[in-house]
């Protein structure tokens, strides 16, 4: 009858372990959801976070197009400004010279006219 009561105990530590089997296997079952439901949610964030990535660099290539255009346009800007520039001051120069002769012109016929003048003094003096 030891053998009996003995298989009994085992039997009944038997059940008490499978219980607690039962009870770990439920919970590996409830972690396992949940780790599953964490991969999904980690799953769905990559996926936005690389849709943001995206867009972010569409938009610095389209930053970095306009860029480089402005660049272009602003070199462009910058050539006609010189051109225009050298123009006016080609411009300017030539006027000054006309003045310039203009005023020497002028000068050399008062300076004759004071010539004339004086000369005509003189000869009236001695007449």
């Amino acid at each position: 009858m030891a053998d009996n009561g003995s298989i009994k105990t085992d039997v009944e530590i038997l059940k008490r372990d499978f219980d607690l089997l039962a009870g770990l296997a439920d919970k590996f079952d409830t972690a396992i959801d949940r780790l599953t439901d964490v991969s999904n949610s980690i799953d769905k964030m990559l996926a936005v976070h690389d849709a943001r990535l995206n867009t972010t660099e569409k938009q610095t290539e389209v930053i970095h197009q306009r860029i480089t255009d402005f660049k272009a346009e602003v070199l462009v800007e910058i050539k006609n400004m010189c051109a225009e520039n050298e123009r006016q001051h080609k411009d300017v120069s030539e006027r000054i010279g006309r003045l310039e002769k203009w005023k020497w012109f002028v000068v050399g016929i008062a300076v004759a006219i004071g010539f004339l003048l004086s000369t005509l003094i003189s000869l009236k003096d001695l007449f």
